[in-house]
């Protein structure tokens, strides 16, 4: 046997042995790749309750009340009668804040002469009234021809102690400043006259 024909017989056998090799390692190879994978279990989610909310009912914040202001003194009572003088060349007459001229003055008076219809009372002043102050203001204005009043202007003005003091003026002033009168006449016209005055006597109830 030549030494080609040994080395063919030879080859056959591992040729084939290599073939069984290679196959028996793809099968591996395959069985390797594809496992059997199990399914995995369903995901259980589990049920979520809230918790009932109980809402409290808000505590009310405590206010802060302000003090209760002190009680201011007692005001002394102002008479509702306050004296209202009325001099001019004919007629002194004394009359209540409000009222007309009276019968007493209606007969003193001479014919066409100026005669008070109205009579305004003056304010008591808030500061005199809280100190307790008593006064007199003498006024002088002129009565125009229409019976009103203007050019007020104050003569004399002082406590019923005799002190000088302005805290009665403004009242007088305005009080004044309303008054009315029937006006002055002089041959059938009626005519401006000067120099009227009227004191005012500013007195608490005693």
């Amino acid at each position: 046997m030549t030494t080609a024909t040994a080395m063919r017989y030879t080859a056959i056998p591992l040729g084939f042995f290599s073939t069984a090799g290679l196959l028996l390692l793809m099968a591996t190879l395959i069985q390797t790749d594809y496992h059997y994978i199990e399914p995995a279990a369903p995901t259980t989610i589990a049920k979520i309750v809230m918790p009932e909310l109980v809402i409290a009912d808000p505590v009310p914040k405590a206010i802060d009340r302000p003090e209760d202001p002190p009680v201011p003194p007692p005001v002394p009572q102002v008479d509702d009668k306050v004296k209202i003088e009325t001099e001019g060349p004919n007629t002194k007459v004394f009359a209540t804040p409000t009222a007309a001229a009276d019968d007493f003055t209606i007969n003193l008076a001479q014919p066409g002469d100026y005669l008070p219809l109205v009579k305004v009372a003056p304010h008591y002043p808030r500061r005199a009234l809280t100190r307790g102050m008593e006064g007199e203001v003498v006024v002088s204005f002129t009565v125009t021809r229409t019976g009103a009043t203007r050019d007020v202007i104050v003569i004399s003005a002082e406590t019923l102690e005799g002190e000088a003091t302005r805290v009665f003026n403004s009242a007088a002033i305005r009080a004044a400043e309303g008054f009315k009168y029937k006006p002055k006449v002089e041959n059938g016209v009626p005519v401006e006259v000067h120099g009227v005055q009227n004191r005012f006597i500013f007195e608490l109830s005693k």
